[in-house]
């Protein structure tokens, strides 16, 4: 055997080993494409969450590949369906992390399939960047869980920022109940004293019902100001619907989960005049000339619009910061990038996305108070556009 392959082919399987060995540790053809995996709600009741946030993925991975990859390898994106379903989100997890052999997980695009899959995460240690409203995501900050939309938290802060400007010292909360609305009623109750507000009347839904005009009548005879709905669609549309057939004519406020054109649509007329606490992707054109934000939400807005033919909705920067942040943290890795030098490099970026200034650290997993998402927007002539605080 030894005759037969002669001392020359050993030195050329030698030579090839060492070649290889080299190639590994530099990470030059060892990794030819770094695969990342999404799960979002594309069909079922969250698809006006999960369309967008697939599309805005999509829009950034195919940004980093047509400039010829991150450190010269591609994104290979590996995307499900939730169709909404948390069962079904920690079982595309599980298979994207098993199966697939994603290093980072983008997604899922509720707080419930969220808060289902977070745990998963931290058990199989993958980074997992979520798309989650309530502030359980990263409070208390997890090793491997990230978050990019602003927590209820922040926008909780934001609009009680804006009633102490306004002299709103009481307001009718109308909250849904599921985690999302639950989540931020808590944040509300807890912060609302700081800024001088009391919560003069709080009326609790399902927010698929059809109607809700016994809350909001409550709500009207109440001592409350102002009105402030917390809860994704579609409650919003329908409460201000019911709100405008009672004669209730006093200032309504929504989450930023009603931060979309699809509240002016669908709710028309009764809409006008009504505030959001919103990303600034909602209406980019109206943002003041020195807006911080103002060059990175224009190109979100300017390319999705491009490709997809229609304005993005505000989720779409949910995924496209979380693929930014990926990104920024790939470009640190010498080498091959793993789950966890990826998960340590991204605790070291810093971002400015379509949803604020991420400045992420071991401590701080997400958009914090100081990171200047959110914005005040009222409904003007069937139009969002940004009001003054």
């Amino acid at each position: 055997m030894f005759r037969r392959f002669g001392v020359s082919g050993f030195r050329g399987v030698r030579l090839a080993l060492a070649a290889a060995a080299v190639a590994a540790a530099t990470g030059v053809a060892a990794q030819e494409v770094i695969k990342i995996g999404a799960i979002h709600s594309t069909s079922g009741p969250g698809a006006f969450l999960g369309v967008p946030e697939d599309r805005g993925l999509r829009l950034k991975i195919d940004e980093i590949n047509k400039a010829g990859g991150i450190n010269g390898r591609k994104i290979e994106l590996v995307s499900y369906d939730t169709e909404g379903n948390t069962a079904k989100a920690a079982q595309q997890a599980r298979r994207l992390i098993e199966s697939d052999k994603v290093v980072a997980i983008i997604g899922p695009s509720s707080s419930g399939e969220s808060l289902q899959v977070l745990p998963i995460a931290n058990e199989s240690k993958i980074p997992l960047i979520a798309h989650a409203g309530t502030e359980k995501m990263t409070n208390p900050v997890t090793p491997w869980v990230f978050n990019t939309p602003p927590t209820d938290r922040v926008v909780a802060a934001h609009l009680l920022s804006v009633f102490k400007k306004r002299g709103i010292t009481q307001v009718g909360l109308m909250s849904s109940a599921d985690g999302f609305g639950q989540s931020g009623a808590n944040v509300i109750k807890e912060l609302a004293p700081k800024y001088g507000v009391t919560l003069a009347r709080h009326e609790e839904f399902n927010r698929t019902d059809a109607d809700f005009t016994a809350q909001v009548l409550k709500v009207k005879e109440s001592p409350a100001q102002a009105m402030l709905v917390w809860s994704a669609f579609p409650a919003p549309t329908i409460i201000a619907k019911n709100s405008a057939a009672v004669g209730y004519n006093k200032p309504m406020y929504n989450s930023f989960a009603a931060a979309s054109k699809d509240l002016l649509v669908q709710a028309g007329p009764a809409a006008e005049g009504s505030f959001v606490s919103s990303m600034r992707l909602l209406a980019p054109e109206t943002l003041k000339a020195n807006d911080p934000m103002r060059a990175a939400v224009m190109k979100i807005y300017t390319e999705y619009k491009a490709k997809y033919n229609e304005p993005p909705a505000t989720f779409a920067a949910h995924s496209h910061d979380a693929m930014s942040i990926v990104e920024a943290a790939i470009k640190k890795i010498n080498g091959p990038v793993t789950r966890e030098n990826l998960r340590a490099a991204m605790e070291t970026v810093s971002v400015t996305g379509g949803n604020g200034i991420y400045r992420l650290s071991p401590t701080s997993h997400g958009l914090e108070p100081d990171s200047q998402s959110m914005v005040l927007m009222v409904a003007r002539g069937g139009q969002w556009v940004v009001a003054e605080d």
